[in-house]
């Protein structure tokens, strides 16, 4: 067992918290092994993280050789005999880098190999890993060489093991609350997996397909810049988010389920019992039932972006639900000439390059979620053209875009668009409003030039997003948009 202040855990729902050597740690004595448990994220520290350091460890072995140099916490989740690291993968891993680099055969990988189970399959583990190896080979080999035994036997962490995962993840959100910032995804993570108290078979699923979908940080761009914001931006009443606006929302206002294991479901575009109603002048009214159809993929969950969301179980479904459908929609290559597909080849002709504002891409995207969300792919390539003209009519106005332009686009109409998507019951309602509240006088007499006074193509942001319009709409011998409403009803 690991021994934190000579103390062992023994004891069932046990928590020892103390300090131990990295050296100790590392000993194995009485045959257990340590692991990073497959849920948990990538391996992202580079080369200048570990650069930064080992010039630390440096100036500790100039300065401070023979006292204790602490390393921060490290979280252990104990069961048969073994450890997962709950937090602290990065620098445990990292000192084990600079541990074989410096020793070799006699390197703690080494010589034990069978209880060291650090496997990385993430391409972006992978990525890091051979980054930081060449990195100190090839500028710190000498100096590890010549000091690393000074260096672990100073070496130290505060360590706190439980037997019981629950109290690992609780502890984990209640650490990192109090110290250096992480992302709202990495705190509702840890919330929702302590709600599935004394069923850690549904932890670790949940744990690692959250982990799964969170690659590159994606579920934090997708709680802050879509789910929130579709959630929150509701008639006038519209703002940028903070950490503490995000966390209220998907933890404080999030409700406990009624009957454990089961999650109340509302009625969405996948759950409806009847599509239709016919009458009959014998039978009377007569009701056209959907089908039903048990659908495993997350996007086929039966939820809606602005439900009340329920603790746990519920949270981790919705979030899936919304991931799936953000790549469904912006990832994903459809069949072609189907309504999805044509949708893709305008977003990617008009809507990806970097050129455009990322402030109205943003709300392009959002906007794009929360109607498929109502009234998946019909008529989505139609909404795709007639979003773009009511968002782009800032586009053609502005010379610059700013943060504040997203919120004006929908908090200065008499409705919110967002709030007439969410209201409405078919598509022709969303169109109808957008016509009635577009300035098309802005497109009718816009002036934007596409060639200078010597022919040659103007690079200007304005410049090219008219020019990619033309493009799309086979306009190209046109100068002007003024006819653009017509194109989208071609």
């Amino acid at each position: 067992m690991i021994k934190v202040k000579e103390m062992e855990i023994k004891e069932k729902n046990k928590i020892v918290a103390g300090t131990t050597l990295f050296k100790s740690i590392f000993a194995f004595e009485g045959g257990y092994s340590i692991k990073i448990p497959d849920y948990q994220r990538p391996y992202v520290w580079n080369a200048e993280k570990v650069d930064t350091l080992i010039n630390d460890l440096q100036y500790h072995v100039e300065h401070n050789s023979g006292q204790i140099y602490y390393m921060g916490s490290i979280l252990f989740f104990c069961q048969n005999g073994g450890y997962e690291i709950i937090d602290g993968q990065q620098r445990l891993t990292s000192l084990l880098i600079l541990d074989k680099i410096a020793n070799n055969g006699q390197s703690i990988l080494a010589k034990h190999t069978d209880k060291v189970q650090f496997f990385f399959n993430s391409p972006i583990s992978k990525k890091n890993i051979v980054e930081v190896k060449n990195f100190v080979n090839y500028y710190k080999t000498d100096w590890l060489q010549n000091n690393w035994n000074i260096v672990v036997t100073d070496l130290a962490f505060s360590v706190i093991v439980t037997n019981r995962q629950d109290d690992a993840f609780s502890f984990f959100e209640t650490q990192n609350n109090r110290g250096v910032k992480l992302g709202a995804a990495d705190y509702l993570k840890s919330f929702h997996l302590c709600e599935l108290r004394e069923e850690e078979g549904k932890q670790v699923a949940f744990a690692k397909q959250w982990d799964t979908n969170n690659t590159n940080q994606f579920l934090n761009y997708l709680f802050n810049k879509v789910i929130w914001r579709g959630r929150s931006w509701k008639g006038s009443n519209v703002w940028y988010e903070s950490q503490d606006d995000v966390l209220l929302e998907f933890q404080r206002k999030t409700r406990t389920p009624e009957i454990k294991n089961q999650v109340q479901i509302f009625p969405t575009v996948k759950n409806k019992i009847a599509h239709a109603i016919r009458y009959d002048e014998y039978d009377g009214i007569l009701l056209d039932t959907s089908p039903i159809a048990l659908k495993s993929h997350a996007i086929n969950y039966p939820f809606s972006l602005r439900q009340p969301i329920e603790k746990g179980i519920g949270f981790f479904l919705y979030s899936e639900r919304y991931a799936a459908m953000y790549h469904f929609l912006f990832n994903t290559e459809h069949s072609k000439n189907s309504e999805l597909f044509k949708f893709k080849e305008f977003y990617k002709a008009v809507y990806s390059h970097s050129g455009m504002s990322e402030y109205l891409k943003s709300l392009y995207r959002l906007c794009m979620v929360l109607y498929y969300d109502k009234f998946e792919s019909k008529d989505i390539d139609k909404f795709a053209k007639y979003l773009d003209y009511y968002i782009g009519v800032y586009r053609v106005e502005l010379s610059s875009i700013y943060d504040k332009t997203a919120i004006r686009i929908l908090r200065d109409k008499k409705q919110n668009l967002l709030d007439i998507i969410s209201q409405a019951f078919i598509p022709e309602q969303v169109f109808d409003f957008i016509i009635e509240n577009t300035n098309d006088t802005v497109f009718r007499d816009e002036t934007i030039p596409l060639l200078n006074e010597n022919g040659q193509l103007i690079n200007a942001v304005r410049s090219n997003y008219k020019r990619a319009l033309l493009k799309y709409y086979e306009k190209e011998d046109q100068t002007s948009l003024k006819a653009l409403k017509e194109w989208i009803k071609l």
